[in-house]
């Protein structure tokens, strides 16, 4: 259970809520504490400690509108927000999507990724952790002559939901995370490679693997070429379908659907995609960045099947979007913390992998493209899910990688893309709350000028 502080916390809320004249309140309250930790050269360079905590108040009234406030402070002062919470719903529009969650009649999942033992880690041994990713970077090639930003981080975090139709659910967590970006230059080439990783429990973090990635990636640019120009089969690494993946995440939340914003839109049913793509949204993922027992509505969280064998399987909703669709709450409420209302996310969003090894998908190229960097995909739209990005990484001749390619393009549509699927790789790699797999794409146009 998490802190009782926070508990507590939540229920002078409640009493100060439960005699005014409300269709209904929630409470949301948030602990956490962190530490963040940067190497420079085998010293230390930023140490970083932080603790938060904070209530966040909704009220809802009889005719639909709702109100929300937030403090960090003392118990006058949450009384304060909540005061101001009814404040604010007095001053709202009414909006017939506006609810408070009831109480679910299912039970909640028996799921926690917490990791006690590893909190007893003392501030050195996180030091030293963050010294090791910049040691194994450094470490790899000669000519890898800068590393930056070696860093390591470590954060606890709890939180209770108490509400008054009944939710009443506490839980805690654990989350790991490092990351190095290393410099590689040989006859006055300067090429970069970046890493990052991210686990629930401090056992499965390979810092030493993380570095050496970095600095591989780095030297497998050195010498890169401009890729021919023409039509061609390309395989996207795990991570660059990931960022493809991205794009197209919003399009899943019911959210974008209310405001005519998804690409999805009249598509539940429909084949979107190739029939080798299977997405689904996990809430209860062993791992995973996003995976709780229930979301920031105190609603059950589930793995939700989005696309199977390329068909449209229907949206991600929390409960306001469900209220305003007819639907059912999905389990994913999500919110940036205690400042912030809930609205509609993804908990552990990806590609289902393949059986596909990557030097199977490698082998299976005679002339093509592997792309393992990704330039401007910030410019993709959303909507439409029209790209046109720069691209890195490795020209495959016979099945077998021959040389690194740099300032390429491709350029699509995101739905195309994923039509276009040949083969889906057994790498599923998940990093935050997005993941995908290695995937060979049927031929597209490569532009290497």
């Amino acid at each position: 259970m998490a802190n009782n502080k926070l508990m507590m916390t939540a229920e002078k809320a409640a009493e100060t809520l439960s005699g005014n004249n409300t269709a209904g309140f929630e409470i949301y309250v948030r602990g956490s504490s962190s530490t963040s930790v940067e190497v420079k050269e085998q010293k230390l360079d930023a140490f970083e400690e932080s603790q938060t905590w904070g209530v966040g108040i909704r009220v809802l009234l009889a005719d639909g509108r709702m109100g929300f406030a937030y403090s960090t402070g003392s118990e006058d002062a949450v009384k304060e927000a909540a005061a101001k919470a009814l404040e604010n719903a007095g001053n709202s529009e009414p909006d017939k999507g506006n609810v408070i969650p009831s109480k679910p009649n299912a039970p909640y999942p028996d799921f926690e990724e917490y990791d006690e033992d590893a909190l007893k880690v003392s501030e050195q041994q996180k030091i030293e952790y963050a010294m090791e990713v910049e040691r194994a970077t450094r470490a790899y090639d000669p000519r890898i002559v800068r590393i930056r930003k070696a860093s390591t981080s470590f954060t606890e975090a709890e939180w209770v939901i108490l509400s008054s139709t009944g939710i009443k659910v506490s839980s805690r967590g654990t989350y790991f995370s490092c990351g190095v970006m290393a410099v590689a230059e040989e006859g006055g080439e300067s090429q970069m490679g970046y890493e990052f990783d991210y686990k629930r429990r401090l056992g499965e973090m390979d810092y030493a693997a993380v570095g050496t990635s970095a600095a591989k990636q780095a030297i497998n640019l050195l010498g890169a070429k401009k890729s021919p120009t023409g039509l061609y089969p390309v395989i996207l690494e795990n991570m660059v379908t990931s960022e493809f993946l991205g794009v197209l995440s919003a399009s899943f939340s019911a959210d974008a659907l209310i405001k005519g914003r998804s690409l999805l839109k009249d598509k539940v049913g429909a084949k979107v995609c190739s029939p080798l793509i299977n997405i689904y949204d996990d809430g209860l993922l062993p791992g995973g960045a996003g995976s709780k027992s229930f979301d920031d509505e105190g609603i059950p969280c589930r793995r939700n099947p989005l696309i199977v064998n390329g068909v449209f399987s229907g949206f991600l909703h929390n409960a306001y979007t469900a209220k305003r669709t007819g639907g059912s709450s999905t389990g994913n409420a999500v919110r940036g913390g205690f400042r912030s209302q809930p609205s509609v996310g993804s908990n552990n969003l990806y590609i289902e992998k393949g059986n596909a090894t990557k030097d199977e998908l490698i082998s299976g190229v005679s002339n093509g493209l592997m792309v393992q960097e990704v330039l401007g995909m910030h410019t993709a739209n959303p909507i439409s899910g029209d790209f046109s990005v720069g691209v890195s990484g490795q020209w495959i001749e016979g099945g077998k990688v021959t040389y690194p390619v740099r300032e390429a393009a491709i350029s699509g549509n995101i739905l195309s893309l994923f039509s276009e699927v040949e083969t889906v790789g057994s790498d599923l790699r998940l990093v935050g709350r997005i993941g995908a797999p290695s995937i060979l794409l049927k031929p597209l146009s490569v532009s290497g000028s």
